[in-house]
């Protein structure tokens, strides 16, 4: 199997990682039941490499030097790299994020492997 990056984008901003504890006890239960749902999934069958959520804090590396950074709503909130055996298996995958339903999207990559 290949590796595939999955990235999330936009979708309901008061469900973003750095928002959640903001959003009601109810929509924050459905919410991460859902991603549950969706990385035990991956888990289970095998697929899953690793992944984490993103927060909007940071810091930006350029010529000029290193400065504190504020990741805009716009940017990733988070990925998983899985395994599949196709690009289009991996996008029936990430059609399956919680994401999809709140508005937001997926890009899938294939990851290239580093030559030690």
């Amino acid at each position: 199997m290949k590796k595939y990056m999955l990235t999330f984008f936009g979708g309901n901003p008061a469900l973003r990682f750095d928002n959640l504890d903001q959003a009601s006890v109810e929509a924050r239960n459905k919410h991460n039941a859902e991603w549950n749902t969706l990385m035990g999934n991956l888990v289970q069958t095998g697929r899953l490499e690793n992944g984490y959520p993103l927060t909007a804090e940071g810091r930006k590396v350029s010529p000029a030097g290193i400065e504190e950074y504020v990741f805009a709503g716009d940017t990733a909130g988070g990925f998983v790299i899985i395994k599949a055996e196709s690009s289009d298996e991996a996008a029936h995958i990430a059609e399956s994020s919680p994401l999809i339903k709140n508005g937001g999207y997926v890009l899938v990559r294939l990851c290239g492997e580093i030559n030690k």
